[in-house]
């Protein structure tokens, strides 16, 4: 079943505008049972195509009754402005979101990028302990999700809260904040396990697959000499789209939750 909640996030522009988010626990494990968790960035789309940005979703709620995996998934919804997206999910302002959005919009825009640790504090310190309060969890078995900008944010999260153990980071929009983000890798206490991965045609608009290929290359390299474990796939021809993760989602769920 999935439930909604509606919730204010402090990096949220529209005065009284509130965020869905949406929890799900299979309907097969008892209610009072206590679950890992798995937090969803851009949660509009990881359920069904209905509330997608694109009309394509996920469809993780079916996944992990196809997998029989005992998970619960909180879906945050990301900013219904793909301008405001970019703020909340990254550290750092960055001249690549400028170059990602183009020179007509970015006359619109004195800052790109950069409220991400407002975010994802919400996350940790307001949205969890709620999370934990309202609904039986295993409190100590967390983990984050997200895909393109959402990757990024998500591999943010491992770098900055040691409780976090297990990250998926799809597709990582890693041209955008890769210095500071490799940064706060290395510097970071990473724990747990770690899945990410590529196409080989994705692209972003100015954006290129060489762009892609090449940035997520270079996390790798740091992520692989912090002893973390970790697996990272590179999927020949795939593209930057929802139907691609949605097909790649199994093998982060059956890696990240040791299913064989």
């Amino acid at each position: 079943m999935i439930e909604q909640l509606n919730v204010t996030i402090p990096t949220e522009k529209v005065r009284g505008q509130k965020r869905i988010v949406r929890v799900f626990r299979p309907d097969w494990v008892d209610v009072d049972t206590p679950l890992p968790v798995l937090y969803m960035h851009d949660g509009q789309n990881v359920f069904s195509g209905s509330t997608a940005t694109y009309g394509e979703g996920w469809e993780i709620d079916r996944c992990i009754n196809t997998l029989r995996l005992p998970l619960m998934v909180v879906a945050i919804a990301s900013a219904p402005n793909w301008l405001d997206r970019y703020d909340e999910y990254s550290y750092e302002e960055d001249e690549m979101l400028y170059r990602r959005i183009g020179p007509d919009l970015a006359k619109t825009r004195p800052t790109l990028g950069g409220r991400g640790r407002i975010y994802t504090d919400w996350i940790m310190q307001e949205l969890k302990p709620r999370i934990d309060k309202e609904y039986a969890t295993d409190p100590e078995d967390v983990g984050v999700m997200g895909s393109s900008m959402g990757g990024v944010i998500a591999l943010y999260m491992m770098a900055t809260y040691p409780s976090v153990k297990k990250v998926g980071a799809l597709s990582t929009a890693a041209w955008a904040n890769l210095e500071p983000l490799i940064q706060a890798l290395q510097q970071g206490e990473l724990r747990g396990k770690l899945y990410m991965d590529i196409g080989t045609n994705e692209e972003s608009g100015p954006i290129t697959a060489s762009d892609y290929l090449f940035t997520n290359a270079k996390l790798i390299e740091a992520i692989a000499k912090k002893g973390v474990s970790f697996r990272y796939e590179v999927e020949p021809d795939a593209i930057h789209h929802e139907s691609a993760w949605r097909r790649r989602l199994p093998h982060a769920l059956r890696y990240l939750y040791d299913i064989t």
